[in-house]
């Protein structure tokens, strides 16, 4: 079940959502940890907003180590959550703050084959959409030792500070 936002005038829509983790330089990370210790990580990631098959939010696609204390969590229990912070202007006089973020919510997976092979893709066309050659020349080269995480995102979540829900209704 997904639990209702308690600010719903807060709250982003969809497509605003879509934005913020297509344009944000980096996300982090949330397992249950192990041993009762949460964990989170920040990370590189990309986003594909297309519905799938176990994943009606999208994929995000994350990039890391073979090995760590990441995948050891996420052996234990593959439910995560991905946090993204869009936007984060200190309003110093009114002692808050004008943000956006997104939090997906989905489980983890290793990615395998030509999905493994897509992800790495779209990670290379997000941060180095100018070279695509040297991008899929490193992929050729490094895949093999490279951990690519599939987060098949069941929702999304976001929300704006209460000073930019305000402008934008012109109050």
């Amino acid at each position: 079940m997904v639990p209702e936002m308690r600010r719903r005038k807060q709250q982003l829509s969809t497509e605003e959502c879509t934005a913020i983790l297509r344009d944000a330089p980096c996300g982090v990370l949330g397992t249950a940890g192990t041993d009762g210790q949460p964990y989170a990580v920040p990370l590189s990631f990309a986003y594909e907003a297309t519905a799938a098959e176990g994943a009606p939010a999208g994929r995000l696609y994350l990039h890391g180590a073979t090995v760590g204390r990441k995948l050891d969590a996420l052996a234990e229990n593959p439910r995560v959550c991905f946090t993204v912070v869009g936007q984060s202007e200190p309003v110093a006089e009114k002692l808050t703050d004008r943000f956006r973020s997104v939090i997906a919510f989905g489980t983890a997976r290793r990615a395998e084959g030509a999905e493994k092979q897509r992800g790495l893709a779209a990670l290379g066309a997000r941060y180095a959409p100018e070279l695509p050659a040297m991008v899929a020349e490193e992929i050729e080269k490094t895949a093999h030792r490279t951990e690519l995480l599939v987060v098949d995102v069941e929702y999304l979540t976001g929300k704006e500070g209460l000073e930019l829900t305000r402008e934008r209704a012109g109050q």
